[in-house]
């Protein structure tokens, strides 16, 4: 089978499952030049062929969006209960096909994350972007590193919270079950703390309020307009040495953080 068949089916069968939602940006040519070292002849095969596949939607300069096939539209919202009169923004700020979702208003800690476990993981080596190359002092941009994504929803399946964390290559390519696909539900420090055997703890970290990217917005299926709060976490062991850069996001409208 040639390869650029293997990469379409293997992102195929990602958009099926869930695990790359609809509306998501698809790995860019860049992206599947490194992730499979293939040409960008073939990267552009890859993409070429899930259009025509009904999987993907070219959006210009910003890529290719991930499209279930029978909607006709680039991006929808994850499954749960939607309803207009709940959403933040007006219903002309909504990208088209992302139907707004009820979900449940949440308190969480100013240093801690939703209490549940994530619904989907995703885990890939790609370059980081570059505030991660920064917090993990990484000596080249283009370096692939383990990204692990994740999406936690709530009861009625709304998305409450997507987690993005960076870790530095000596962290991930000494200790396989960080860079797995598998849930962890132990706190993410004391998973990187139990899995390298050094304690790990946050050196730098902040909260902000701003306007989600295209794909936190697709990940929580909110309109680019919305607002989410956002914290950045810098994570270092005890030499001081970088380990992870972890970004958590949450729906600014229903989340309240408090100290």
């Amino acid at each position: 089978m040639p390869l650029y068949e293997i990469i379409r089916d293997e992102l195929i069968t990602d958009i099926e499952r869930g695990k790359i939602p609809a509306g998501a940006l698809l790995p860019s040519i860049r992206d599947m030049s490194v992730r499979w070292t293939v040409s960008t002849t073939t990267a552009r095969r890859v993409l070429s062929e899930m259009v025509n596949a009904g999987y993907a939607h070219p959006e210009g300069t910003r890529g290719h969006t991930a499209i279930r096939p029978g909607t006709g539209e680039a991006t929808r919202a994850p499954a749960g209960r939607t309803d207009a009169s709940v959403h933040s923004g007006s219903h002309s700020d909504v990208r088209k096909g992302v139907a707004p979702v009820l979900r449940t208003a949440q308190v969480v800690a100013a240093k801690g994350v939703v209490d549940a476990s994530p619904t989907n993981v995703d885990v890939r080596s790609e370059p980081a972007p570059p505030e991660a190359v920064m917090a993990l002092q990484l000596p080249d941009h283009t370096m692939p590193v383990v990204v692990r994504r994740r999406v936690t929803m709530d009861s009625e399946g709304g998305p409450i919270q997507y987690r993005v964390s960076y870790l530095a290559p000596n962290v991930s390519s000494e200790n396989p079950p960080l860079a797995s696909t598998d849930v962890i539900d132990e706190p993410w420090l004391d998973a990187l703390t139990t899995h390298t055997g050094r304690t790990i703890k946050v050196s730098e970290s902040y909260i902000c309020a701003r306007h989600p990217t295209d794909t936190e917005a697709a990940m929580l299926a909110l309109p680019l307009g919305a607002c989410v709060l956002v914290r950045v976490d810098r994570a270092v062991d005890e030499d001081g040495q970088p380990a992870d850069y972890t970004i958590t996001v949450w729906p600014g409208d229903t989340t309240r953080i408090q100290n």
